[in-house]
């Protein structure tokens, strides 16, 4: 069912902001309008009156009763969908002065947007302003409700068992690969629905690296391995990263591994409402640069979370947003950066949390070993 008050402040910004309309082609903001997802989630909101849903059309009755809506418009091919977004559009901008010519149409411009559909509108539709609806939105998700939080809960317990999974599952000659397929699989019967981003099992010398998927790379006795899951729970993300060794561990990994969980432990103590997102960077910095490890951590410690697996502040996509002061009723994860020592290999611990109350309260407890017994 339709959210009618988020859309009813998203209008009221969309009016403060100049923008006629926002042309919905992406998941995370489908889902939090509407309250469910579509394979191609379509949807157009004015700045004034009921949002309109653009729908194939076998799917017209159902998206009328789930969603509570009766202004439904159906397709049978992208080029249909498209025509009708601009028969919509010279609806909305008839009583406009300058007509088209005057409109602003808002759209997310993030990972998730179809180029080619944008691009087909801004040909279709030459003379419209397109903005990036992001001064209307980031605002508005940046603060988790009651519900966002509960469901961001249930992600979290997901990722947990994805995180245990992987601890009952790492040994001497598996494969990553198999280790990703058990962590999903387990996810997906724990109720997840898919992942956010690829399950990180990065082992060996590619525990150091920044991003990860898994490979058909050996798990080898002796190595580091980085496990980072971030499943979705009814479009909701959770994110959870575990630092393994197989075997005993040597003095540098042991080292390695310690000094990321006080890193992490001092960028949680640095959170509270009114710091800035760069303060807990700082905080994690200093006791890298104490332990010898400045010049081997990269930046970017926290970040928002919610629909999407990074949200506003995102400084390691923006540096800008670095500057962002953290709020109650923010989710947060802390532990996003890697620690990444040349020749040994890396380290990361990384939760999520809820800031309330002018505390740090992590959304699911994750208690694993670092060494296996292998």
């Amino acid at each position: 069912m339709l959210n009618s008050g988020r859309i009813e402040r998203a209008q009221q910004r969309m009016r403060e902001q100049g923008i006629h309309a926002y042309m919905i082609l992406t998941h995370d903001d489908y889902i939090y309008f509407f309250g469910e997802d579509r394979h191609q989630p379509r949807a157009l909101i004015p700045a004034m009156g009921p949002p309109i849903v653009i729908t194939f059309f076998g799917e017209e009755e159902e998206v009328r009763q789930s969603l509570g809506v009766d202004n439904v418009k159906v397709f049978g091919t992208v080029g249909q969908q498209i025509k009708d977004v601009v028969g919509i559009m010279r609806e909305l901008s008839g009583a406009m002065p300058g007509g088209m010519d005057s409109m602003t149409v808002g759209v997310q411009m993030w990972f998730g947007t179809p180029a080619f559909l944008l691009n087909m509108f801004q040909r279709a539709n030459p003379q419209v302003n397109v903005v990036d609806i992001a001064p209307v939105m980031d605002e508005l998700r940046m603060i988790k409700d009651d519900s966002e939080v509960e469901l961001m809960r249930e992600a979290a317990k997901i990722a947990g068992i994805g995180i245990e999974t992987a601890a009952a599952t790492l040994r001497p000659g598996i494969t990553e690969n198999e280790v990703g397929a058990e962590i999903e699989y387990a996810m997906r019967k724990a109720g997840g629905q898919g992942v956010a981003t690829p399950v990180f099992v990065n082992s060996g010398i590619r525990s150091g690296w920044l991003h990860g998927n898994a490979t058909h790379k050996l798990v080898e006795r002796g190595d580091l391995v980085v496990i980072d899951v971030v499943p979705r729970y009814q479009g909701y993300c959770a994110n959870l990263t575990r630092t393994f060794v197989i075997g005993p561990p040597s003095d540098r990994q042991r080292e390695i591994h310690e000094t990321y969980l006080r890193a992490q432990a001092a960028a949680i103590a640095a959170a509270a409402p009114g710091v800035r997102n760069r303060e807990l960077d700082a905080a994690a910095q200093q006791v890298f640069a104490d332990a010898g490890y400045g010049e081997s951590y990269v930046h970017g410690i926290s970040h928002s979370i919610g629909l999407d697996f990074e949200e506003m502040p995102r400084p390691t996509i923006h540096p800008a947003d670095s500057r962002i002061e953290l709020r109650n009723g923010m989710v947060l994860t802390v532990g996003h950066s890697v620690l990444s020592v040349p020749g040994v290999g890396g380290a990361r611990i990384e939760d999520t949390f809820h800031l309330i109350d002018g505390r740090m309260e992590p959304l699911v407890k994750c208690d694993v070993p670092f060494e296996l017994p292998w």
